[in-house]
């Protein structure tokens, strides 16, 4: 006697399903593919990387420039694009740039500076002296000058000063502070090779303490100090041309 075919079970075979996700899945993948084989809008792109960084906790550390600036620049020179000229990231450094308020000159202008950095870490003054000590200078040929030289960015040099000792000096917080600033940038030109129009000479005097705690003996001194900071501005953003040398007979 003949034996009964086994009668098949209504469905889909188990295989199917797995097939079915493996080639959604590389679908998927080609659109991907397809999607950044062409970066119209570099911006959004590095938006994404910056969600990814914070998802993962990456920040940069105190006194060093953000880790977020730093990897979008980084992401607009690998895509080939300069981060000062390029309209899709120029917003970057003016977004909290206003309209320009005309002053009673009609040539001036407020600009305001948007996001800085500081760049090295802050320059120590003996108490009531702008002078700079072998330490101040090390500290300017060693970390600062080296992270501002060649670049095209403004970089404020901000002076501090703080206490008696510095009252005791016979000048104001803001006339000592803004000396040691002016030491600090003087120094950076003639013995670090920085090119002076990047440099800005800016005094806080006594309003920005980096440290106010009269327990410790050492809070007084880290107040008396300059702090070099870079800004997202070039020096072609205020005049392309601040000594008037184009268009000049030789």
């Amino acid at each position: 006697m003949a034996k009964r075919k086994p009668v098949q079970k209504p469905g889909v075979p188990d295989w199917v399903l797995t097939y079915g996700d493996l080639m959604s899945l590389l679908l998927c993948f080609f659109i991907l593919l397809a999607a950044f084989s062409e970066l119209k809008k570099p911006r959004e792109y590095i938006k994404v990387i910056e969600s990814i960084q914070e998802a993962l906790g990456f920040r940069g550390g105190q006194g060093v420039m953000s880790s977020t600036n730093q990897m979008r620049k980084q992401m607009q020179m690998q895509l080939g694009i300069d981060p000062a000229r390029n309209p899709e990231t120029q917003n970057d450094r003016d977004q909290t740039r206003a309209d320009n308020i005309t002053g009673f000159d009609p040539a001036t202008s407020v600009i305001h500076e948007g996001s800085r950095f500081a760049q090295g870490g802050s320059v120590m003054f003996t108490a009531g002296s702008p002078e700079l000590d072998e330490r101040a200078k090390s500290m300017l040929r060693d970390e600062v000058a080296p992270l501002i030289r060649g670049q095209r960015y403004i970089s404020l040099v901000v002076g501090h000063a703080w206490g008696f000792e510095d009252k005791a000096s016979g000048l104001s917080f803001d006339d000592l502070a803004y000396q040691r600033a002016r030491n600090v940038k003087d120094f950076l030109v003639r013995e670090c090779a920085i090119d002076d129009e990047i440099l800005r000479v800016n005094t806080a005097g006594a309003k920005e303490p980096a440290r106010i705690d009269p327990t410790a003996a050492e809070a007084g001194s880290r107040n008396r100090r300059v702090q070099v900071w870079m800004t997202g501005r070039t020096a072609g953003d205020t005049h392309p041309d601040p000594n008037l040398t184009r268009g000049q007979a030789p």
